[in-house]
């Protein structure tokens, strides 16, 4: 007996996709390896059945014929496939997730138990080559007030600066010239390592500031003789260029928060965490044992990890914020950063030291250190948006023969599980058309490197990121707004005159809905885009970080209890009272672990706040109040992203809405004269911003600056450059 199996209905798949990726996926907990492990594999599988039918149903029968309408149809498929591939090898890479917080606390305890003498020493480096010294003496600050006994400041000057040296002197931080300037940044650290003698090697970039806390939670790990190399986290005290011009600071997790946060942390699930040039802490014996910072390519920081891992060393990524840097300010300098990134990236695949060549490599190390991503976006997403252009003004069809029953049963499902599994895999929110808006909006920049570098991969040397210059004025990206409004003109023109019989240019028997619906999204994304194109100028100088510790002020003899709401280098937020002095007033704030600063009120706040200025501080002062603002566990205003972000604020930003200016809840009555009722000085959130660690004690306000910063206090006074 033989029964006829009647096919399923279309809608089954999507409904499948739906139940699991929707429904099921965010009731379990994504910490439970098998279960992350199973929602990947299941996206993978819904995108592996529609490569399947588009490859087999709706291109293999299609001629190559040199026709244009066919040669097109190869063109997309073979653009549409890299991008699912792309999406199969990240769901394959988020399948697996470390958290070594647990391990950071062993070595914590550890360190405790020593003595100074048992205790690895360490060589702090900074390369820097032309950043401005309110940007390196943050973060040379940043290193004297390590909590760690055996270490020496290093700056490495590849600006043979005279005044650098001076005040490298005066810090008693140790100066480092070489005579020429070969091979950038990892030919400035191997002359380093040739005068410098530590059993650890810690490289900062010139912008970044460590907590204090950063060896004690690190160097435990290389207990293990296995371990070459110990990766951070890059956490930015200011706002991504992107976040900034949108105004979704909490609302949106920029591209590097959700690449330390998921990315990283999943790669090292796999083994294949890698160094990422600043917050790096590795074993001089390994970069002895494999020649140095290799200089191959421009990204010798990857390079750096693949021939250590290829040697036999374990590369290890603590998902802890222990340092905090400065990320590009402005579109340019983000590009400029990003193209450096992507030609690196490129390089490695003629490297015979690459992924590609390396001998002792397993597959698995060879496929995740693949460009694949620079690739496969900058290449093949700007055929996605052509695609809609030529199918309304040329009436060329991406995908023939396939009929609104085909998309249904096998594109549908396979987007609801793509975007399903990605979004439940990540720890912090991202908006999705924010998200793909950044990544068009990159591919704008990034396409024409991309291409060049595929052809000529070592023809552009090695471009320092600009740092510590704010945009002043309005800044257009004209490339940007241009290709913004020729889209969403193209866009909404070809649908309009399609309406029109005499200029009719889709074919009456096309799958028109599909298209039209792409079309619409394409021009959402465009509008995005457009909204990022313009930089408006920052109105602070200094970043703000929320401190609220309890402190006192003073007006001429009278003593204040306020509460320190927010301080930056130049200025303080306080919640006073209501009987506040008046604007202009002259007052000196005391901060418990860092002393006296005079200042001027310079604004009231609500209706028992106000904001001052300080006014000019002493060396000493200066040098303690940066330890205590960027040494410590506290976040600027704005920083912190999580999955319970306000959804409906990104979309008003996208509708172009202005950014709201509201009087903060600690600045409103009801509020006495009385002092504030005082917060805990322990550690807040022990696991904030979606899966990012933010760890570090608050300073101890019991204690005075000599006590809490000795080699600051040792240092002599510093010289002011212009």
């Amino acid at each position: 007996m033989t029964f006829d199996a009647a096919p399923l209905p279309t809608w089954v798949p999507s409904a499948l996709a739906i139940l699991i990726f929707v429904g099921l996926a965010p009731m379990v907990s994504m910490r439970r390896p098998v279960l992350r492990a199973g929602v990947a594999a299941l996206a993978i599988v819904f995108a592996l059945r529609y490569a399947i039918w588009r490859t087999m149903d709706t291109v293999v029968p299609v001629p190559f014929d040199g026709s244009l309408q066919n040669a097109w149809v190869w063109l997309f498929w073979a653009a549409e496939m890299l991008l699912l591939f792309e999406g199969a090898v990240y769901l394959l890479m988020v399948a697996r997730h470390r958290d070594r917080h647990a391990e950071a606390d062993d070595n914590q305890r550890w360190y405790r138990q020593q003595s100074a003498a048992t205790l690895p020493s360490v060589d702090v480096l900074v390369p820097t080559y032309n950043e401005g010294w309110d940007v390196l003496q943050k973060t040379l600050v940043g290193a004297l007030a390590l909590d760690y006994p055996n270490i020496t400041v290093y700056v490495l000057d590849d600006g043979a600066r005279d005044w650098l040296a001076d005040e490298c002197r005066a810090l008693n931080v140790q100066y480092l010239r070489r005579p020429d300037r070969a091979h950038a940044k990892a030919g400035n650290i191997n002359h380093a390592l040739k005068h410098t003698s530590g059993d650890l090697v810690l490289v900062f970039d010139a912008d970044f500031v460590a907590q204090r806390d950063f060896l004690q939670r690190t160097v435990g790990f290389f207990r293990d003789e296995r371990v070459g190399l110990v990766q951070v986290p890059h956490h930015f005290f200011n706002t991504d260029p992107v976040q900034a011009n949108l105004g979704v600071f909490q609302k949106h997790a920029d591209d590097q928060e959700f690449f330390f946060t998921d990315i990283m942390a999943c790669r090292d699930g796999w083994g294949v965490a890698f160094s990422c040039g600043s917050n790096s802490l590795a074993r001089r014996s390994a970069l002895e044992a494999v020649g140095g910072i290799p200089t191959d390519s421009i990204t010798e920081d990857i390079l750096t990890s693949i021939v250590l891992l290829q040697r036999g060393w374990q590369t290890v990524y603590l998902n802890e914020r222990l340092a905090r840097g400065l990320a590009p300010e402005g579109l340019a300098a983000m590009y400029t950063q990003r193209a450096r990134w992507a030609r690196g990236g490129i390089q490695l695949l003629f490297l015979k030291n690459g992924p590609l060549f390396a001998p002792g490599l397993t597959f698995m190390q060879r496929l995740f250190f693949l460009p694949i991503s620079w690739v496969a976006t900058n290449l093949c997403l700007p055929l996605m948006i052509l695609g809609p252009l030529l199918f309304l003004w040329l009436g060329l069809v991406a995908v023939p023969s396939a009929i609104g029953a085909d998309l249904l049963q096998f594109q549908v499902p396979m987007l609801i599980a793509m975007w399903g599994g990605t979004r439940r895999l990540a720890t912090v929110h991202r908006n999705t058309i924010i998200a793909l808006a950044s990544t068009v909006f990159a591919s704008f920049r990034l396409t024409p490197a991309v291409v060049h570098s595929l052809f000529r991969p070592f023809a552009v040397g090695f471009k320092v990121t600009p740092k510590g210059k704010l945009a002043q004025g309005m800044q257009v990206d004209g490339r940007a707004v241009l290709i913004s409004l020729g889209v969403i003109g193209g866009m909404v023109s070809g649908m309009v005159v399609n309406q029109l019989p005499s200029f009719e240019r889709v074919p009456p028997d096309a799958f028109l809905t599909p298209s039209l619906f792409w079309g619409t999204m394409t021009v959402v994304v465009m509008f995005a885009c457009l909204l990022m194109s313009f930089e408006f100028d920052r109105r602070r100088g200094e970043e703000r970080f929320e401190v609220r510790e309890m402190h006192e002020a003073s007006v001429d003899e009278a003593r204040h209890r306020v509460e320190v709401i927010d301080v930056s280098t130049t200025g303080v937020a306080m919640a006073w009272g209501i009987a506040r002095p008046a604007v202009g007033t002259p007052i000196t704030l005391h901060l418990s672990d860092v002393g006296a600063l005079p200042a001027v009120v310079t604004r009231h706040i609500g209706e028992v706040g106000l904001g001052a200025q300080f006014e000019e501080l002493d060396a000493v002062t200066q040098r303690v109040l940066i330890a205590k603002i960027f040494t410590h566990a506290y976040e600027n205003h704005g920083k912190v992203v999580s999955g319970t972000a306000d959804r409906l604020g990104v979309w008003r930003r996208l509708a172009g809405a202005p950014r709201k200016r509201e009087v903060p809840g600690w600045a409103r009555l009801p509020r006495t004269d009385t002092a504030p009722v005082e917060r805990s000085a322990e550690n807040a959130a022990e696991h904030a911003a979606g899966g990012v660690y933010s760890t570090g004690v608050r300073p101890d306000l019991r204690i005075g600056p000599a006590e809490a910063y000795p080699r600051l206090m040792s240092a002599r006074g510093l010289r002011k450059v212009a």
